[in-house]
């Protein structure tokens, strides 16, 4: 392709990825349908920000989004940001996101974006661009990075450093601890396909569907004395930390456990900190995992009533109304298109009454895991040995498969096997519109797949006969 081909090529891809409408990517995707999958690379490369030669380093304390596009934007969430001294353009970085903690009055309206200051030397020493957020403000919610809002912002967070430094798309890492640690898990849960690795210190969660985080390694921080008799509560007990442990390894998750003997603060757990970011500098993010388990909705709750609904008689029903959880149909190379009118098994964590005077209560508290029916649906996928792509589809009426050479199938034979039985058999056929579909669903450089197949349950085999139908 020549020089003046190739620029008009990529002024009608950024147009293609910038427009909001499908009426209008409808008429570009014919002049985009052709280009040869040769030129693919060239043309993301130009798609990406142009950084200025020499970006601020060191240090900078709350700093306002500068971006085209973001600038101006969140005000009241503000970022610190830490760039090696001898930060190298030419070379691909790391990234770091470490989320704060919260309680402070309000609901949790305050901004806080930065307060690790005592593990400044790990952070810096961990080879990483290091970003310490905001998590949005909310006057009822003192689960801030639970919010609908906090995951696009996090998104922005990522294209903003993106848009000033050399960062690799698959080596992204997410850390926090107390509310950061609690939306450490939330976020694992709906974006585990964004992170290499996930930290999660002195936290809890509510709501689970573990297998959901399959692909990512998830290091879980705890102290036994998190919880003290008449001075801190239960809320997040080490008994949520063994709990999350037990289940991801019953699962297969991939995941590394450090309890430790102090309590609450992250200062205590510096040794699995330092531990983890010196584990994940030989980690990347691997798009291509051979086992995909996509879920929508899912992610934790962003009340402070996760444990128990004021209305006795809400309480008491099996159902997820004051959850609020959001849909989240992209995983890796799966995405959900359609869910069924029934209900998938979702963990639950409930704790037993505690009175914070009352020793025997202290004493005696339970945390059980218990199943619940939330209405959303799943699919399971994997490539075999062979190439050969399983699905199992729960309560999913049609699904779409992203789909590279280099995921181990043979582009010239591609075979999918849904519920044992094959629904698709054929040649791969890489598109650039699909590419820059693939980039548009989580604007992410690392998870870009040239050809896609949907397939739908027009039959009606898919059916799930062990759950329960939501009525509507």
């Amino acid at each position: 392709m020549n020089l003046n081909a190739m620029q008009a090529i990529i002024q009608q891809a950024r147009a293609y990825l910038s427009t909001g409408g499908e009426a209008a990517r409808m008429e570009l995707r014919a002049a985009l349908q052709d280009v040869p999958p040769a030129d693919f690379d060239e043309i993301i490369a130009a798609l990406k920000p142009v950084r200025p030669p020499r970006p601020a380093t060191g240090w900078q304390i709350s700093r306002a989004f500068l971006s085209p596009g973001l600038a101006g934007r969140y005000p009241d969430q503000p970022l610190t940001v830490y760039v090696p001294p001898d930060y190298d353009p030419a070379r691909a970085y790391g990234l770091l996101l470490m989320l704060h903690g919260g309680g402070r009055g309000g609901g949790d309206g305050g901004r806080h974006f930065y307060e690790h200051q005592n593990l400044n030397d790990l952070l810096e020493g961990s080879g990483r661009i290091v970003c310490c957020p905001s998590a949005p403000p909310h006057p009822r919610s003192w689960a801030r990075w639970h919010l609908p809002e906090a995951e696009p912002y996090l998104a922005d967070v990522i294209t903003e450093l993106e848009s000033f430094y050399n960062i690799d798309p698959d080596n992204v890492i997410l850390g926090g601890t107390s509310m950061g640690g609690m939306g450490a898990n939330h976020m694992a849960h709906r974006l585990a396909d964004r992170f290499a690795s996930v930290f999660s210190s002195s936290s809890h969660w509510d709501l689970a569907y573990w297998p959901a985080l399959m692909g990512t390694t998830i290091w879980i921080s705890q102290g036994i004395n998190d919880a003290v008799m008449f001075r801190r509560r239960h809320g997040t007990d080490i008994e949520f930390a063994r709990a999350a442990k037990l289940r991801l390894d019953q699962v297969g998750v991939a995941n590394f456990y450090r309890e430790h003997s102090g309590g609450h603060p992250l200062l205590d757990a510096r040794p699995a900190l330092y531990e983890w970011l010196k584990w994940s500098r030989d980690q990347r993010r691997n798009p291509y995992y051979p086992r995909v388990v996509a879920v929508t909705p899912r992610g934790l709750t962003p009340w402070s009533d996760w444990r128990r609904h004021k209305t006795p008689s809400v309480a008491a029903q099996n159902h997820t109304d004051f959850h609020d959880l959001a849909e989240a149909p992209h995983a890796r190379w799966v995405t959900i298109d359609e869910v069924g009118d029934e209900t998938i098994m979702f963990d639950m964590l409930t704790m037993s009454d505690c009175r914070d005077a009352v020793e025997d209560d202290w004493n005696n508290i339970a945390f059980t895991v218990r199943r619940k029916h939330v209405p959303g649906g799943a699919v399971d996928a994997y490539i075999r040995d062979d190439g050969v792509i399983e699905v199992t589809p729960k309560n999913v009426r049609r699904f779409t498969l992203w789909l590279h050479p280099r995921m181990g199938i043979d582009p010239a034979d591609v075979r999918i096997m849904v519920w044992g039985r094959e629904r698709f058999r054929g040649r791969l056929q890489p598109s650039l519109p699909v590419l820059l579909d693939s980039y548009r669903r989580r604007r992410d450089w690392g998870l870009l797949y040239p050809a896609r197949i949907s397939i739908g349950d027009e039959t009606g085999e898919w059916v799930t006969r062990d759950q329960i139908k939501v009525s509507v």
